[in-house]
């Protein structure tokens, strides 16, 4: 047997000694007082004892007192689950102001009452948050949004975008009533292919400014037809049909490009068309002439290959979601049409929910085409940034709502240009499996590159390890304790008052806590540039709601302008179609009976 169950010596009680002695040496003081009182100063013992029990109550009321007060925040945050937290009003309406005056949001409240913002300089290193359904991620987010409603910077408004991939269309009605309130339903803006005629208008072909071949690179990279034997040949058709249409100096839509690919009459004439224009325009440079002519040699070559609708059949069949008719309605306008760069210059509120369980393809092409869109705008303003004072240009603020079905596995790459371009990114998922069926790179660098990271109520094993890897661990004192086993007839075991302390590294953040959180409770890792990263436990805020329940917001009817059919191609394809051939019957049985000749 072990020798150190060999040793029968009874363990040492030091510390039960000591209290031992403290009670005999505060009796014999007590004592030694009561007879002073009584002999000396001739007091009653009536009146020692109310003395006594006096001095004992202030005492150790005193001691409970400082107990409390001075153990309180520790035992707050060890407490566990934390309690809800009350917030007046008037102080929420107070970390308000001082959030706008700081540059900052609100994202709410720590365990002990204490305001937790969001600086902006820490906003432009993005955010993510992730949850589970029914976790409050919804409410965190119309709580953000509505204080990016009414923030300015410099005069100017906050542009916003908010990209709910869920077409959630609850989200919408709870966010209307923060928009009246902030007075912007004027720079609301909605493109919902599921309720077109409240829809704006969105062309993914047009291009005021010139960058047409750029909007055909990101529509052809939307359609996921990375392993069609063809899809570098059908990428250059497309790009020689729009560069002929775009010279042609009409609006054009994903119909007109289908008539053009198919018909070759219309095509001729097209070809036509904007070569006059160019000869007619000597402003336009060498290079883009000698583009013009490349695209057209090569789209009359490819009219002598007998199987050419074949090798472009797919580009075809993708262009042809696009005829959805409701979705036709919002992408397939000529005028009055909205873009992303429109929202970010003219400081509007843009909108857009879709809904992947209605016409899967066309939905999800038309969100990626979006989120390239807003790909290739956070890239120009980032080249426009170096010549305007950054410092005075707004923030746009992008909120992505479970984006994984729309987005590109190389989508992630416009975090590296966004701080720059002063654009903010916040992530929104239920869990990290989501994002890891875009790619496995896609999910860890949407994961990792956030300065912000937050997280609530969810069961998912390997997003709770993220935040928990994320959160890094820290050196801890883990204390163990010596116990005695006592008693006869029942066994139980009591402690010695001796033990051991050795040094542990910990993660700061719990596992059981993220599984067991509290609906409207997250915890936030954000990092400082003082201390480092910050670890907290947070009550998220919820935003006044300035309506009964009763009363139920409208959008603002759109105004529709008298329509010119000079501004749009509105291509047909011609009347005549090609002879069929016919089967000779002439001097056959027939011929007989259909009295056919020869």
């Amino acid at each position: 047997m072990s020798a150190m169950y060999d040793d029968r010596r009874p363990a040492p009680r030091g510390g039960e000694d000591a209290a031992g002695t403290v009670v005999l040496g505060g009796c014999a003081l007590v004592a030694v007082f009561w007879y002073i009182g009584v002999s000396r100063l001739h007091l009653h013992n009536a009146q020692c004892l109310e003395l006594f029990l006096d001095l004992a109550i202030t005492v150790f009321g005193t001691g409970l007192i400082l107990s409390d007060v001075i153990g309180r925040r520790q035992r707050r945050e060890e407490s566990w689950p934390h309690p809800a937290l009350h917030v007046s009003g008037e102080s929420d309406v107070k970390n308000l102001s001082s959030a706008r005056g700081e540059e900052s949001t609100l994202l709410g409240y720590t365990v002990h009452g204490e305001p937790w913002f969001w600086p902006d300089s820490v906003r432009l290193k993005h955010g993510v948050i992730a949850g589970g359904t029914g976790a409050g991620k919804t409410t965190f987010l119309q709580s953000i949004i509505a204080q990016d409603l009414n923030r300015t910077f410099h005069g100017k408004r906050m542009p916003i975008i908010i990209f709910d991939g869920k077409g959630d269309q609850a989200f919408l009605q709870e966010l209307l009533p923060h928009i009246e309130a902030a007075g912007r339903m004027e720079d609301l803006r909605l493109i919902d292919p599921s309720n077109p005629q409240e829809s704006w208008s969105y062309n993914p072909l047009y291009s005021p400014d010139s960058l047409y071949q750029e909007h055909v690179n990101f529509i052809f990279s939307s359609f996921g037809m990375r392993e069609d034997f063809f899809a570098g040949h059908q990428e250059a058709y497309l790009s020689d049909l729009v560069r002929i249409l775009y010279y042609t100096g009409k609006v054009f839509n994903m119909r007109d490009v289908l008539v053009m690919a198919i018909d070759e009459k219309v095509l001729d004439e097209q070809i036509g068309i904007a070569q006059k224009r160019i000869d007619g325009n000597p402003a336009v440079p060498l290079t883009m002439r000698l583009n013009f002519e490349m695209s057209v040699k090569m789209i009359r070559k490819s009219l002598a290959d007998r199987e050419r609708i074949a090798k472009i059949q797919g580009l075809l069949n993708e262009l042809l979601a696009f005829l959805e008719d409701d979705l036709s309605i919002v992408t397939g306008s000529y005028q009055n049409m909205l873009t992303i760069e429109e929202v970010v210059d003219k400081s509007l509120i843009l909108v857009i929910s879709l809904n992947s369980n209605k016409n899967k393809r066309a939905s999800e092409a038309l969100g990626k085409i979006l989120l390239q869109n807003i790909r290739l705008m956070v890239g120009k303003r980032y080249q426009q940034m170096l010549s305007l004072n950054i410092e005075e240009e707004p923030i746009l603020s992008v909120i992505c709502d479970e984006i994984a079905r729309y987005a590109d596995p190389d989508f992630p790459q416009v975090l590296q240009t966004a701080r720059g371009a002063r654009v903010s990114f916040l992530f929104s998922f239920q869990a990290v499996p989501q994002l890891e069926n875009v790619s496995r790179a896609f999910a860890e660098e949407v994961c990792s590159a956030p300065g912000t990271k937050m997280i609530m109520n969810g069961t998912d094993e390997s997003t709770a390890q993220w935040f928990l890897k994320a959160s890094s661990r820290v050196l801890r004192k883990r204390r163990s304790l010596a116990v005695r086993r006592t008693g006869i007839f029942s066994q139980k075991y009591i402690e010695t008052g001796t033990g051991n302390e050795s040094d542990a590294r910990e993660t700061r953040s719990r596992e059981e806590h993220i599984k067991n959180m509290p609906v409207g409770q997250l915890e936030i890792l954000m990092v400082d540039s003082r201390e480092g990263t910050l670890h907290s436990h947070l009550h998220g805020r919820r935003a006044f709601s300035y309506r009964p329940e009763e009363l139920k917001s409208t959008l603002y009817p759109r105004m529709h302008n008298v329509i010119d059919p000079a501004i749009g191609a509105n291509l047909r394809f011609t009347n005549d179609e090609p002879r069929r051939g016919r089967r000779r019957t002439a001097g056959t049985l027939a011929s007989f009976w259909t009295g056919e000749d020869a």
